[in-house]
């Protein structure tokens, strides 16, 4: 009885754990938690179901329990679905993107279960091999960029991958895949910080947000009608 009652506290611990926490938040972001809408603020807890909304001129940067690095863009809705790291085969992550851009650098979840990390989009599921990606939803396509590492998108029951140096924009005609112009190698964020491991949290500032806004990636603009999430 007594070993029923510490397993069922347990998990309640677990449930109401904190997964991650905003290091950095710039304009006018909210954070949307069991139908609530509150104000985002820096030092503030991340738990599994919230959601991210930001604003124009709003960057927001996450720093996950295992290191890892999501950084939100402007007009961009992205949420936490499920988290779980215990340093083992047995961690996942699961998210997901609505609209916008947004940039992750996995952390330890991607070294030890990257197999257990998918990013949901309106077209694709994204799923990684020690990575560092960006994304942008446009209304009428999705733009993917690996600038490290491998990333994978499912869609349509066809899986496509990516190595450093490749963009994808995928729309419902197809896939169409080339590598980075020289001008879009040229202007990659300067995110070095973030890749070093993240041992220094207070490396994570405004200035790396900054980047990221200034050097979104590009994307198409064909017409078609998508809304699976």
């Amino acid at each position: 009885m007594k070993k029923i009652l510490l397993m069922l506290l347990l998990g309640i611990t677990f449930s109401f754990a904190n997964i991650g926490t905003i290091m950095v938040s710039k304009g006018d972001a909210q954070l949307k938690r069991s139908q609530k809408m509150i104000s985002v603020t820096n030092g503030m807890d991340i738990f599994k179901g919230d959601s991210i909304i930001t604003h124009k001129q709003t960057m927001v940067q996450v720093m996950l329990n295992d290191d890892t690095v999501i950084t939100i863009g402007p007009d961009s809705s992205f949420s936490f679905l499920e988290y779980f790291f215990d340093g083992t085969k047995k961690s996942k992550i699961k998210m997901r993107a609505d609209r916008g851009f947004f940039r992750s650098v996995t952390g330890k979840i991607g070294k030890v279960a990257h197999e257990n990390y998918h990013v949901k989009t309106q077209l694709a599921t994204i799923g990684i091999r020690g990575t560092d990606y960006s994304v942008q939803l446009g209304k009428d396509s999705a733009s993917y960029i690996c600038n490290r590492g491998e990333i994978t998108l499912d869609y349509a029951q066809i899986q496509k991958h990516l190595t450093a140096g490749e963009k994808a924009i995928l729309h419902l005609d197809g896939l169409t895949v080339k590598e980075l112009s020289s001008a879009e190698l040229a202007n990659k964020p300067k995110i070095k910080e973030l890749l070093n491991k993240h041992t220094n949290q207070a490396s994570i500032t405004s200035d790396t947000i900054s980047d990221v806004t200034e050097n979104k990636p590009e994307t198409t603009n064909i017409k078609f009608n998508c809304d699976s999430k």
